[in-house]
């Protein structure tokens, strides 16, 4: 008698090694035989993962930190126009 642990084993192993194959072909084929302007609207892919990562990048770099937003209220060294000249 095969334990549980064994049995569940060989489901992951089927869906895994014949199941997955056959839908990624399924998929691939499918969407070979369609022209772009009829395929089905979809997030845009991988492309749009790596904008949006490149976007949240900049968008960190460029904010200023802490120290700067202090020292932008209060400066510790006066410049040139502070003396009235």
């Amino acid at each position: 008698m095969m334990s549980l642990h064994t049995i569940v084993l060989l489901i992951v192993a089927f869906l895994a090694f014949v199941v997955a194959p056959i839908v990624f072909t399924w998929a691939f084929i499918d969407g070979m035989r369609r022209k772009a302007s009829d395929r089905p609207i979809s997030g845009g892919g991988i492309s749009n993962v790596v904008g949006g990562a490149m976007l949240e990048l900049d968008r960190l770099l460029t904010r200023p930190s802490v120290e700067h937003q202090i020292e932008t209220e209060t400066p510790v060294l006066k410049r040139e126009d502070d003396n009235g000249e």
